[in-house]
């Protein structure tokens, strides 16, 4: 039996989880659910977070899942798009532990939107010392937030 014959399977995992570490197919992201079920408005939805959300891995955004979002009008900027034809702005604050607040920008589109910091402060999102103690969304139109959260990762 040849050398290859008797390793080939072991050969081939070792490979196979080294190939999943490398290129990032095992996802070590962090998500916590802030609120499910949340009608957003124009008044400011004020989400107090206990115990505070804290700044992990390299990005960090808010997902949000809405009904009925198609598109945004233009990346990282404007209303996003309904599935029929009209526009709504969503606005997406964080308040620190020290009171400062930090405005979110649509940064992602998928199954759920992704907020995000305009100007990131360190890698994808913010410094690691920050702890978020309130959320406040607000939406030019009703729009139901099925479930919103906070997520971070480590990109590729």
């Amino acid at each position: 039996m040849s050398v290859f014959r008797k390793y080939h399977t072991g050969l081939f995992a070792l490979l196979s989880l080294y190939g999943l570490l490398a290129c990032g197919g095992i996802d070590n992201a962090v998500t916590r659910t802030v609120a499910e079920s949340v009608m957003l408005g124009p008044a400011w939805t004020v989400l107090p977070v206990a115990p505070p959300l804290e700044v992990r891995r390299t990005g960090q955004k808010i997902l949000m899942r809405l009904d009925g979002i198609r598109d945004w009008v233009k990346p990282f900027a404007g209303p996003l798009l309904l599935r029929d034809g009209s526009s709504i702005d969503i606005e997406v604050e964080l308040t620190d532990q020290t009171g400062q607040r930090h405005s979110l920008i649509p940064i992602s589109i998928g199954a759920s939107i992704g907020f995000g910091p305009a100007q990131p402060e360190e890698g994808a999102g913010f410094f690691k010392n920050r702890r978020f103690v309130e959320l406040r969304v607000r939406a030019s139109r009703p729009i139901l937030a099925q479930r919103i959260d906070w997520y971070c990762w480590t990109g590729k």
